[in-house]
């Protein structure tokens, strides 16, 4: 069966940003309320400046409102019409291959093309254990699973498996992708074993979560593994999972608040970071984890630049450092967390849109004397 191909596109910028939503709990709204306010968030991003939007999977806890990421983002298909749009991720062990494989088609018809797909094999032990799963069989269910769902993807058929008898038939899709061969392909990683991997098989990377982020000097050696093993990669021809003639991104995640002033932004940001770190720590307090112990610093966090906070010219400083000193092409701010209002949160997005980006784009072009990281490192790196 055949399906429409996407436009032509211009070749990506060298630095593109995004934004990264965990739909945690606002205190003093219902869920159908945060639902309209993140809509509304995204409607603004989807005027420009922002070329992805990154949409979290948790389970069981108030960080996470949206388990099902493809309802959300079905829903946002119809808000939007040019950003992307990325759950990021679909914890594929979760799933039944055949029922993701479907979902994501239908979402890539539904948004035209503009479909990413996040996949992982899941962050959090205490979420798989809602489903029956420890550790290392959600490791060995991805690893079994995700190769024939991007073969279904890819073919428009697809065999289970290690299924035999009638249950290991090959089944057509009726429901194609849009995008050919597949959408692309992200796999969030803070596990810095697995960057070579990642490197190798052409994924887009999150490495560095806002405030558990390493150094930057740490998310640079990262970025040049990452390049390094892509470019070599590439001319082997055994790169599996990037899409042609793109360069991978390779990136990093902070929370932002930008207003007018740094106070006004401080002021807006401490008290809404310590409502979302109580949503971020919620279940590893419940089952009496030792691995987030009493709150956070949060003047140290914006002092290491973990937080991006402040004025558009003290923010578009942090992102300019981010992007240099990491060597990254690719930033998602996460906006919309804790108890912003959203009213601020749209403040936060336009200054940043309008301002931010802007500035940082002109600060890391070549022509400002700093090196353009957007292709990463040659590959003699």
């Amino acid at each position: 069966m055949m399906c429409a191909q996407p436009a032509e596109q211009d070749p990506a910028p060298d630095l593109e940003f995004g934004l990264f939503d965990w739909i945690d709990a606002a205190p003093g709204l219902s869920t159908a309320e945060v639902y309209e306010a993140r809509l509304r968030i995204l409607a603004e991003a989807d005027r420009g400046g922002f070329s992805t939007y990154h949409i979290a999977e948790h389970h069981g806890t108030p960080l996470g409102l949206a388990p099902s990421p493809s309802v959300f983002i079905a829903a946002a298909a119809r808000e939007t019409e040019r950003i992307r749009l990325a759950p990021t991720t679909f914890i594929v062990p979760l799933y039944d291959p055949l029922r993701l494989v479907q979902e994501i088609c239908m979402l890539d018809q539904l948004s035209h093309g503009r479909l990413d797909v996040g996949v992982g094999k899941g962050s959090s032990p205490i979420e798989a254990a809602m489903y029956g799963l420890t550790p290392p069989q959600t490791a060995e269910q991805f690893e079994t699973l995700f190769p024939a769902i991007v073969e279904a993807l890819e073919t428009g058929r697809f065999r289970r498996p290690g299924a035999e008898g009638p249950s290991g038939e090959e089944i057509e899709l009726h429901v194609p992708v849009y995008q050919r061969p597949h959408p692309p392909l992200w796999y969030p990683s803070s596990n810095a074993a697995s960057i070579p991997r990642l490197g190798d098989e052409g994924y887009n990377v999150l490495f560095g979560f806002g405030f558990v982020s390493p150094p930057l000097q740490v998310i640079r050696e990262q970025s040049r593994i990452f390049f390094s093993h892509f470019h070599e990669s590439a001319a082997r021809g055994s790169v599996r999972y990037s899409l042609p003639g793109r360069t991978p991104r390779f990136g990093l995640l902070r929370h932002v608040v930008v207003a007018a002033t740094d106070e006004e932004a401080t002021a807006l940001a401490r008290p809404a970071f310590e409502d979302h770190y109580a949503s971020f720590t919620h279940l590893w307090r419940l089952h009496g984890s030792d691995r987030f112990t009493g709150p956070l610093d949060f003047d140290q966090l914006v002092a290491e630049r973990k937080l991006f906070v402040g004025s558009p010219e003290t923010v578009a400083a942090q992102v300019t450092e981010a992007v240099t000193v990491g060597e990254i092409n690719y930033l998602a701010g996460a906006f919309a967390w804790g108890s912003l209002d959203v009213e601020a949160v749209l403040a936060s997005v336009r200054l940043f849109r309008d301002e931010v980006v802007p500035a940082v784009l002109s600060a890391t072009s070549p022509r400002a004397g700093l090196t353009s990281s957007a292709v990463g490192p040659p590959p003699s790196v």
